[in-house]
């Protein structure tokens, strides 16, 4: 399979240095493996106590395609990052994923509407309710 080196490794720098600087500590480095073993839904995954991600080949390719490879990469590899760091919650991850991705692309980005599609229905709701009236409104 072709080497995707230089723009994984592009992203991979930069989540590296908002993850430090988010949580304030050492943030592991990680290598990222493309795999065509996936089934479509799975757009990434890593294994316990393993600092490899391993990314849906296809979806990826799909991504590039389309002309958002950059903006892919990013949500997906933020997401698996987030895991790789200790937070293994997968609603807390992709809330964070969300919150992150909103705030270096806005809410008008092709990263930001993946990560919306990736988000827990609740955590949507939640979000939306915080912008409409300054807080969240819990009251389900």
């Amino acid at each position: 399979m072709p080497s995707f080196g230089i723009m994984t490794d592009i992203v991979t720098e930069e989540l590296k240095e908002e993850l430090r600087k988010k949580l304030g500590r050492e943030i592991p480095n990680v290598l990222v493996e493309f795999v065509n073993y996936l089934p479509p839904q799975v757009l990434a995954y890593v294994r316990a106590n393993d600092y490899t991600i391993y990314v849906n080949y296809e979806q990826y390719m799909r991504a590039k395609r389309m002309g958002y490879e950059y903006e892919y990469l990013y949500v997906i590899l933020l997401h698996e990052y987030l895991h790789v760091v200790g937070i293994a919650d997968e609603r807390e991850v992709r809330r964070i994923d969300l919150e992150m991705v909103r705030d270096k692309f806005g809410e008008n980005s092709t990263a930001y509407k993946i990560a919306l599609n990736l988000a827990d229905p609740r955590d949507i709701y939640l979000n939306e309710s915080q912008r409409l009236g300054g807080k969240p409104n819990t009251f389900m």
